[in-house]
């Protein structure tokens, strides 16, 4: 098991303050228009191609430490070895802001590593120890704040909604996207499953089913219940909500339940800021 200090990437460039300071530097003045520090580009190797692939990334939890100081270093080292890895992998140091738990990795499109996006999570799991999430979107340099919005907002959908960790584009998510947008569509939706919330039996069934393409056999051996079991209580959600359970009708359940799933999320999110 490789641990936080055993990085497998060589580093390509000198780690200290001032080098990281002036990557920093260089990915704020692309997040915040566009703009290319040809300075630190050239004193970097950095591509300056005219596309980059954005990727918002949710790191695991760092080991717990004894102390504020020894987690503090514990983050540190984690972060710099991230730094070390994408480096080594490119071939130049990637511009990237990186904290605790959130990143904006900005990887030039003409690097190796933008045409194998969809392995950076395993990439980063070598530091990490567990795989990260994480959303990519393409865009031209002169559209880097709004590529990086939209990744964080789909990063913010796969973890709302629970997703296996690995790295996920927009065309993957692209109707759960749509669904959980902010407006009356998606207050309506959530509406729809109101009746089932003091049944949380009927909204684990339904889950299941969802997951389990609505297969009825395979979500009954997901929830340890009989066939039968599911098809009564896939008729109490139909009796409770009026909604209809058939085949036809599986996008609205599907609709329904991501609305509501992302935003409990979102309520859970919110109520956890408010307690810190």
């Amino acid at each position: 098991m490789l641990t936080i200090d055993e990085n497998p990437c060589a580093p390509v460039y000198s780690e200290d303050s001032t080098a990281t300071a002036a990557l920093n530097e260089f990915a704020i003045s692309l997040l915040s228009g566009g703009h290319v520090n040809l300075s630190i580009a050239r004193h970097f190797q950095i591509p300056t191609t005219n596309t980059f692939v954005v990727v918002a990334v949710e790191f695991p939890a760092s080991p717990i430490a004894t102390t504020a100081n020894r987690a503090a270093a514990i983050v540190e080292a984690r972060l710099k070895a991230i730094r070390r890895c994408l480096g080594a992998e490119c071939g130049f140091p990637v511009p990237a802001l990186l904290g605790p738990i959130y990143g904006t990795i900005l990887i030039p499109g003409s690097s190796v590593l933008a045409r194998r996006t969809h392995e950076l999570p395993a990439l980063l799991s070598a530091v990490t120890r567990q795989a990260p999430t994480a959303a990519a979107v393409e865009s031209a340099t002169t559209a880097i704040a709004e590529a990086a919005a939209t990744a964080h907002e789909l990063l913010d959908l796969a973890i709302g909604l629970r997703k296996e960790p690995r790295l996920y584009e927009l065309g993957e998510l692209a109707l759960e996207y749509q669904i959980t947008r902010p407006g009356p569509g998606r207050d309506q939706l959530v509406s729809l499953l109101e009746p089932l919330e003091e049944h949380p039996e009927l909204i684990h069934t339904l889950a299941a089913m969802i997951c389990q393409g609505f297969d009825r056999k395979r979500s009954a051996r997901r929830l340890c219940v009989h066939p039968n079991t599911i098809d009564y209580r896939m008729r109490r959600i139909s009796a409770l909500t009026g909604l209809s359970v058939t085949h036809a009708s599986h996008w609205r359940l599907f609709a329904a339940y991501t609305a509501r799933a992302f935003v409990r999320a979102e309520r859970a999110h919110h109520l956890g800021d408010e307690a810190r």
